[in-house]
């Protein structure tokens, strides 16, 4: 048996839950993350325009109100969004750790110019809030304040540039590996991507902006700060518009394809997109009609959840579009290379892994973490588990290969309804079908023992009440 090493360099414990999937689990908190860091970076040009705005008019109003709106901002960008990104990376480093040592290890120093970034932008944004009261009592010239406020927008800009680098990677890696890390980071959807999410990024600005805007009891100032805002959703839609156009010519063929299938796991959010993107301008356009006061909150939050919805479909259309790979034409969803899925097809799965062993009972605690496979030399047969050891590994794989996008009655892509009534023979053909007849699933990564395995479980699974 060739060296496993050279082969499988990476063996990672698996988080085996039941209940909810890996891809609704990370979308759970990260569509909230993103919504949030989104309009951090369009938030900042937000700020800096609206006091440009008050001094402009001489406005003490306007000022006021764009300095509460400035420590509103501080609050849910920097604590809510700060804790949510570090649970998008708890969360994607448990259910997809193959996959997170891929980024972090191709995009380190990229990680890195990223986090001086933020750095930079915790520090600009501090700044500028403290120093926000000084600059209203005159005590410090506008022009600095409003620097301060663009030194923050710079910063915040250049995380995005940097972020988008490495997610749009995942879906257009362009020549990777062969080509360098310039490549990779400049793939073919980098500037449209950029050019949608920055559109969007000032949208979300002009809608977080009305929840304190329609708070100002000053009808005359309420009224000028919502059309300003309403400006701000209109006028960068178009940028938006034309940066999404862009980035789905810049796809692969197969990945527009994938966009259009009608399969339940992303039609939905296709429609959802193309029918709240138009509704979102025009709640833009409506902003311009003097609205009852009593209307504008219902009418604020109802827009925040359509730029909600706008935001969470993208990505979710983004994040299933690639599939069956997490990095188009290299990993699989499931955490397993090309390569890696070849070499287990021939090999076994279970022989690819020291923790797929531990849970069958073929190796002690003490010896898993130290496998790098076959234990002492011996290739394990999936064959010759017994029937507690088949069930045990069984559910390894599942967890291991299927639950990054279904679950055990989780409330979406549930496997329960998919293989129920179909019998083990039924299942298998299902298993052995993947990548060919539903090329939107990678190739199972085993043996036909192993497959016929994971088959008996699912039935007996499926089964049961």
């Amino acid at each position: 048996m060739p060296a496993l090493a050279a082969h499988i360099p990476w063996d990672y414990p698996v988080w085996q839950f039941s209940g909810i999937n890996g891809g609704l689990l990370i979308a759970a908190i990260a569509v909230i993350h993103v919504f949030v860091a989104q309009f951090a970076v369009g938030g900042g040009f937000f700020l800096v325009m609206a006091e440009a705005k008050g001094h402009r008019e001489g406005s003490a109003r306007i000022l006021r109100w764009a300095h509460r709106h400035t420590k509103f901002f501080l609050l849910l960008t920097m604590v809510f969004g700060g804790m949510t990104g570090v649970g998008i990376w708890l969360v994607i480093s448990l259910v997809s750790p193959a996959g997170t040592a891929l980024l972090v290890r191709e995009f380190l120093y990229a990680w890195a110019t990223e986090w001086v970034f933020f750095l930079g932008e915790i520090i600009a944004l501090l700044l500028y809030a403290a120093s926000f009261s000084r600059c209203r009592r005159g005590r410090m010239a506008p022009r600095d304040h409003m620097i301060l406020g663009m030194g923050y927008c710079l910063f915040a800009f250049l995380s995005l540039f940097i972020i988008n680098g490495i997610i749009s990677f995942m879906l257009t890696p362009g020549a990777y590996p062969k080509e360098g890390f310039f490549a990779a980071f400049f793939n073919p959807g980098f500037w449209p991507a950029l050019v949608f999410r920055f559109g969007l990024c000032l949208v979300l600005a002009g809608l977080f902006g009305l929840l304190t805007a329609t708070a100002v009891k000053h009808e005359p100032t309420r009224l000028s700060l919502v059309r300003f805002c309403a400006k701000w959703i209109c006028l960068p839609f178009l940028l938006m518009a034309a940066g999404g156009i862009w980035y789905a010519a810049a796809m692969p063929g197969e990945v527009q394809v994938s966009m259009l299938r009608r399969t339940d796991d992303i039609r939905p959010f296709v429609r959802s997109f193309l029918d709240s993107a138009p509704l979102l301008f025009l709640a833009g356009m409506l902003l311009f009609i003097r609205l009852p006061q009593k209307a504008y909150r219902p009418v604020v939050f109802a827009f925040l959840a359509l730029g909600l919805v706008v935001a969470g479909s993208f990505e979710w259309i983004r994040e299933t579009a690639r599939r069956p790979w997490l990095v188009h034409g290299h990993m699989y969803s499931s955490g397993i290379t090309a390569e890696q899925n070849n070499w287990m097809r021939e090999h076994g799965a279970l022989a690819a892994s020291g923790w797929g062993q531990l849970r069958a009972g073929l190796l002690t605690a003490e010896t898993a973490a130290a496998a790098a496979g076959a234990a002492a030399g011996k290739t394990p047969d999936a064959a010759s588990l017994g029937k507690e050891q088949r069930a045990a590994f069984a559910r390894f794989l599942f967890a291991r290969q299927c639950s990054s996008c279904h679950g055990l009655g989780s409330p979406m892509l549930d496997i329960k309804p998919r293989v129920a009534g179909r019998g083990e023979k039924g299942i298998e053909a299902l298993l052995a079908a993947q990548g060919v007849i539903s090329p939107y699933m990678p190739p199972f990564a085993g043996t036909a023992e192993e497959r016929r395995i994971l088959a008996e479980w699912l039935a007996a699974v499926t089964a049961t009440k």
